[in-house]
């Protein structure tokens, strides 16, 4: 298993982060935690990557 976190300024910067992410990342999704502290939004991503033989990159 694997984790990615993400951070962004808005909502929409997080939405469209993490849907590049899972649009370029050939892995099963097993949860997704989502934060919000005062300034920002955040997202732990963690995952199973679905071919090993592909390095993943963000």
């Amino acid at each position: 298993m694997r984790v990615k976190t993400i951070y962004a300024w808005s909502e929409t910067g997080m939405d469209r982060k993490v849907n590049e992410f899972l649009e370029s990342t050939p892995a099963e999704v097993v949860d997704i935690k989502f934060a919000t502290p005062i300034f920002f939004f955040s997202a732990m991503i963690m995952y199973k990557p679905t071919d090993s033989n592909k390095s993943i990159s963000f």
